[in-house]
């Protein structure tokens, strides 16, 4: 799953200015200033509050996060497992039902403007190819690049 201008659902917890944009200048008023209700790309608090932002969210549709890796989200329901990991605006999603991944989807998406892409082809520098009965990774795409 892709996140739709993710930076920009994040919630400021401090007051921040910036001077008025380029173009965007008010006559006579060029030294006021812009006061930001919401982060925006650039931004050295951006990241944070969109992490803290998804991580309110999801706990609140459940999920616990992992206590070795804070990107690392679980939701156990009964006999359905869905596990979460989060980089930045992309969201890996998986799971033991395909119905119950289908439910967190949807759920992700009454939260926040998302874009499902499907199976996981490429992710943070390893392939993916996924078959019915198994699933095979590598790295030779990125080995090449570095070789």
């Amino acid at each position: 799953m892709d996140v739709k201008s993710a930076f920009l659902n994040g919630d400021l917890q401090e007051e921040v200015y910036m001077p008025q944009p380029p173009g965007f200048e008010i006559e006579g008023q060029e030294h006021k200033v812009c006061k930001l209700i919401k982060p925006l790309y650039g931004l050295k608090q951006a990241p944070r509050a969109w992490y803290a932002k998804m991580d309110d969210y999801l706990k609140k549709v459940g999920f616990q996060r992992s206590e070795s890796d804070d990107t690392l989200y679980v939701r156990q329901q009964g006999k359905y497992l869905v596990i979460l990991v989060m980089y930045v605006d992309d969201l890996i999603i998986t799971g033991n039902h395909d119905d119950h991944i289908a439910q967190v989807k949807k759920e992700l998406q009454a939260g926040f403007k998302m874009k499902d892409l499907g199976l996981i082809h490429y992710y943070l520098g390893v392939e993916v190819f996924q078959r019915p009965h198994h699933i095979f990774i590598s790295q030779s795409k990125y080995a090449a690049e570095v070789l």
